[in-house]
């Protein structure tokens, strides 16, 4: 966006105070943004770090993902709920996760056959979830949202240039001006997916915390694991739900920046067919 046409307005004019508030909000939002990418990238090689350790960590009694998985459901008496291997699809899409509808824990093939700590932790807190299911919980919800909005963040530029074509096709084919209208249109569209996406990161933190304490609880309840595995199996579960509260906090200032930017257009444009 050029901000030096923001400021000067098409008419020539001055800024008016709210239009100057709302840029100063738009560079805070931005310069936050920046840190906060920062900041997540910190975090993420934090996250690698983690994981790279419990990579190299082995549980005494030799689970694999799958096996541990299989044994906690056996424990609980959920014979109704599998473990399958995650299709290309479902590994790219949804990564490990439950589904409520098919009863169904899946695993990527990394998560599913590797026999180390890692990958057991990302299995049991998947159990967690069908956990959390079986209790009554907001699981199914969850997994209803997550279904729509998880294309969210990479689907606005897509419904935005939609509505720019659909444009373009009705200036060609009834003439007059470029209204706009469809563009405007998809932007508000692009935007709600942006948003669900949003809600859907705040729904995952919430689900996928409390699958931690219902998996750890499980654990130290069976007593499946050795005092030390269990400490690293619940490192593992701190630095996953990390990974989500970087998301939230980076589409949070995303949508700000979205609302603020159509903001300052939508207020330079009616100050400019003021002028006019």
């Amino acid at each position: 966006m050029n901000m030096n046409i923001l400021l000067a307005q098409s008419s020539g004019a001055e800024p008016t105070t709210a239009t100057t508030a709302l840029i100063i909000a738009f560079f805070v939002v931005v310069i936050l943004l920046g840190v906060a990418t920062v900041v997540a990238g910190i975090l993420r090689i934090i996250i690698f770090f983690n994981y790279w350790v419990t990579d190299r960590s082995k549980t005494e009694a030799g689970f694999t993902g799958e096996t541990a998985a299989r044994h906690m459901l056996e424990k609980l008496g959920y014979d109704d709920i599998e473990v399958k291997k995650a299709g290309f699809f479902r590994a790219l899409v949804y990564s490990n996760h439950y589904n409520p509808k098919k009863k169904t824990i899946y695993l990527r093939a990394s998560t599913l056959k590797r026999d180390n700590i890692t990958s057991v932790g990302l299995a049991l807190q998947k159990v967690g979830i069908a956990v959390q299911d079986k209790k009554g919980g907001s699981v199914k919800s969850y997994w209803r949202l997550k279904q729509i909005a998880v294309f969210g963040p990479i689907m606005f530029i897509p419904i935005v240039i939609v509505g720019i074509i659909i444009d373009l096709v009705t200036l060609l084919m009834i003439g007059g001006n470029f209204s706009g209208v469809g563009t405007l249109v998809c932007a508000i569209l692009g935007i709600a997916y942006f948003i669900a996406s949003f809600v859907l990161t705040i729904y995952t933190i919430k689900v996928e915390k409390r699958a931690n304490g219902e998996a750890l609880e499980i654990m130290q309840k069976y007593e499946l694991f050795t005092d030390d595995e269990y400490d690293k199996i619940k490192r593992v579960f701190r630095v996953y739900i990390l990974t989500y509260i970087t998301d939230f906090i980076i589409n949070l200032l995303q949508i700000l920046k979205l609302i603020l930017r159509i903001a300052i257009e939508v207020l330079a444009a009616s100050q400019d067919s003021g002028g006019n």
